[in-house]
């Protein structure tokens, strides 16, 4: 059974005002799925763009690389059929994960109250041969409740739409070659509680 003990984001509470459901999307096709893997794997834009973080060895890694900004706005145009309040930009990511990678389970800071993951393509191995999917686990529940796993599957052009400041998630050891995945986060727009947000200036917490 997966458990979460780690610190949820004080602005949590908000959640309450503006619910974000924990849901599958494909907000993008299979197609332009593969055209963003191709430029995250280009090497000149993981020369120019990527980075290398300790938690993930021999991924690259890129801070709201600017090629993935058109995918960004549509996947931003999709998510606002599943919320009733409008939603403001604060970042993108986007991670080339390597062999024997896995993601520990936690929830995110307050600039991803909303969030989506995206699957945008995979290099296959002999253990995860062309056609697998890497699923991502998420637990459903209420602050006090113990929450319900999930776990959903991902080819390219799908994607996880979900609270990520209430929703702690994780991915097991990757088998592939490589992945590449894009995480993009917004949170409602109101000056008040969320202005601080707007832009992402906690980049660094």
């Amino acid at each position: 059974m997966i458990q979460f003990f780690g610190q949820k984001h004080p602005i949590c509470t908000e959640y309450a005002r503006f619910p974000v459901p924990l849901r599958a999307i494909t907000p993008i096709s299979a197609e332009q799925a593969k055209d963003a893997y191709r430029a995250l794997s280009d090497p000149e834009n993981i020369n120019t763009y990527g980075k290398r973080e300790t938690p993930y060895p021999g991924a690259d890694c890129f801070y709201y690389p600017p090629f993935l900004n058109d995918v960004y706005k549509a996947v931003g145009d999709h998510i606002r059929q599943f919320l009733d309040f409008d939603i403001v930009e604060t970042y993108y990511y986007a991670r080339r994960y390597d062999t024997g990678n896995e993601l520990k389970i936690h929830a995110d800071r307050g600039s991803c109250f909303v969030s989506v993951s995206l699957c945008l393509g995979y290099d296959y191995s002999p253990l995860f041969p062309e056609g697998s999917a890497w699923p991502i686990g998420a637990l459903e529940g209420t602050e006090t409740g113990p929450g319900k796993p999930i776990e959903f599957q991902m080819q390219p052009g799908d994607g996880m739409l979900y609270p990520g400041c209430s929703a702690p998630h994780w991915r097991d050891m990757f088998l592939g070659a490589k992945c590449g995945q894009a995480f993009f986060h917004w949170v409602p727009k109101d000056d008040q509680v969320f202005g601080e947000y707007y832009g992402d200036p906690d980049k660094l917490a």
